[in-house]
C-alpha cells in the first residue's frame, strides 16, 4: 500500500514553462546568443541538472533541431554538444540570477493538481516534492503556491545528488518514516523514469509537462497518466 507520493515539481505540479522560457531568452540574449526561442523547444531543454539544461539550450540556439534535443544527453553524448565551458558558467549564471526574481510569474499549478494532492492527504497519503530545480526556488515556489500542502519539499542542494540518482526521495521516505517501496514517484520526463527504476520504487509519468505520453513511453515509462484523475486512479491502485 503507498504511504507517500512524491511530486516532481516544473513539468508535474507546476507549468513553468512560461517564466523559465521568457528568463531563459533573456539570458540567451544576454549571453550574445539568439534567443526568441518558442516554449515548446524551451521544453526540451529542461529535466536534467542545470548544467545540462544550459548545455542544452546552447545548443538550441545555435540550432539543433527539437529532436536533437530530445536526443542531446541520451543518444548524442554530452560532450558533442557545441558548448564552451565559458559559454556554460556564463549563460547558467544569468539564468540563474534573472529566474530567480522571475519564477512566479506565469507559473502555476496546473488544473487539477492542488485537488489530487488534497484528495490524497484525506486518504492518508503524505505528499512531498523532490526537483533537481534549486532549493530555494523549490521552497519558494511550494510554498507560495501550494499552501500546507506538501509535508516535505527538497531541492538541488550541496548535500545530496541530484536525480536521476534517488537519494533525495530516499531521504523523504526516512524523514516520513516508512520504507521505500511504501513510496510513489510522479514526474513528467526521462529523467523521473530513471529516477524510479534506480531507486526500486514505483514511478507514474504524467503527459501534460515537459514531454510527450509517446516521449515517455519510448523511454520506458511503465505508468503514463493523461489527466489528474487518472493520477489519482493510479495512485490509489498501487
Amino acid at each position: 500500500m503507498i504511504k507517500a507520493a512524491v511530486f516532481d515539481m516544473d513539468g508535474t505540479i507546476l507549468n513553468t514553462i512560461g517564466d523559465l522560457t521568457d528568463s531563459l531568452n533573456y539570458a540567451l540574449v544576454e549571453t550574445g546568443h539568439k534567443g526568441g526561442h518558442p516554449e515548446e523547444m524551451v521544453k526540451l531543454c529542461f529535466g536534467w541538472a542545470m548544467r545540462l539544461d544550459m548545455i542544452k539550450a546552447i545548443a538550441m540556439a545555435k540550432g539543433f533541431s527539437a529532436k536533437d534535443l530530445e536526443l542531446a544527453g541520451n543518444k548524442i553524448p554530452v560532450e558533442d554538444i557545441p558548448a564552451t565551458e565559458e559559454e556554460i558558467n556564463e549563460l547558467m549564471r544569468v539564468f540563474t540570477s534573472y529566474y530567480g526574481s522571475h519564477n512566479q510569474i506565469k507559473t502555476k499549478p496546473y488544473s487539477g493538481i492542488p485537488e489530487v494532492i488534497r484528495t490524497l492527504r484525506k486518504k492518508g497519503i503524505r505528499c512531498a516534492v523532490a526537483s533537481n530545480k534549486d532549493d530555494e526556488h523549490v521552497q519558494s515556489l511550494s510554498k507560495n503556491l501550494f499552501p500546507g500542502l506538501f509535508d516535505i519539499s527538497i531541492g538541488r542542494n550541496s548535500k545530496m545528488a541530484i536525480k536521476p540518482d534517488p537519494e533525495m526521495i530516499l531521504s523523504i521516505a526516512h524523514r516520513l518514516g516508512i520504507k521505500v517501496k511504501e513510496i510513489v514517484y510522479i514526474g513528467d520526463s526521462e529523467v523521473d523514469i530513471m529516477t524510479g527504476k534506480k531507486g526500486g520504487f514505483p514511478s507514474i509519468s504524467v503527459a501534460w509537462g515537459f514531454r510527450t505520453g509517446e516521449f515517455l513511453k519510448n523511454h520506458g515509462a511503465e505508468r503514463i497518466a493523461f489527466s489528474p484523475d487518472e493520477l489519482i486512479e493510479m495512485i490509489l491502485s498501487l
